[in-house]
């Protein structure tokens, strides 16, 4: 019997539904009974991750227990939190609530080892995942260099991040170029599409940018939680 699957979500609701959608795409099932018996909660209330890493807003901790609590009262066997920026928090939070979590960012960061091989990595983040070293934690084990835009590319990686959370969906290739030229002078690669928003940006456009092998890490997330769930 496959294991019921956790949706800590609502960071936010359009990355939470990208992640259930992956999830569903990626399971191998013939009719409704194969597939894996996923309990969502899509909390938009949490307060905002990176405001709070900056200095500027609520802890957001208390929300997320909060949640991942609900979620394990419902039953659920392991948790998998679709937010970048939240994994900043998730020593803190695995700590207070006893069930199996996955962290997607160790997921990113094995995957890239395993087919890229110790290498120099690009990440688009948010400011509170570049600020809170959310994914330098992680990938120094695996002898991964973290390499970040510069300051104004941070800005305008977060003005679009803020964009899709807002409602937009169509994004200029010149606008995502720009994004990009930093890690093309430097001879970067390998791109971590390191906000859950990010995919609903690049997917539809990744035949443009074939110099870059993008990492989403939602679809590492979902690939990971259809293994660990069948």
């Amino acid at each position: 019997m496959g294991k019921t699957v956790g949706i800590l979500g609502g960071m936010g609701p359009k990355a939470t539904a990208d992640l259930l959608n992956k999830i569903v795409d990626l399971t191998p099932a013939t009719k409704d009974q194969d597939h894996i018996h996923i309990i969502v909660d899509n909390n938009p209330k949490i307060p905002d991750r990176t405001g709070y890493i900056m200095g500027k807003g609520e802890n957001p901790i208390g929300a997320l227990v909060e949640t991942a609590v609900r979620l394990r009262n419902n039953g659920v066997d392991f948790i998998i939190i679709p937010c970048n920026t939240a994994h900043y928090f998730y020593d803190k939070l695995v700590e207070a609530v006893e069930i199996p979590f996955v962290n997607m960012i160790e997921e990113v960061g094995k995957h890239i080892a395993t087919n890229f091989g110790k290498c120099s990595v690009g990440l688009l983040a948010t400011v509170g995942t570049y600020e809170g070293g959310v994914y330098e934690k992680y990938f120094q084990k695996y002898g991964l260099e973290t390499v970040v835009p510069t300051e104004e590319v941070k800005d305008r990686i977060l003005d679009l991040i803020y964009r899709v959370k807002s409602g937009e969906s169509f994004f200029e290739i010149e606008e995502l170029n720009y994004i990009l030229k930093d890690f093309r002078k430097q001879g970067v690669n390998v791109v971590i599409l390191g906000c859950t928003e990010l995919p609903l940006v690049f997917d539809p456009v990744k035949e443009k940018f074939k110099d870059f092998n993008f990492i989403s890490s939602t679809d590492i997330l979902a690939e990971k939680t259809v293994e660990l769930a069948k």
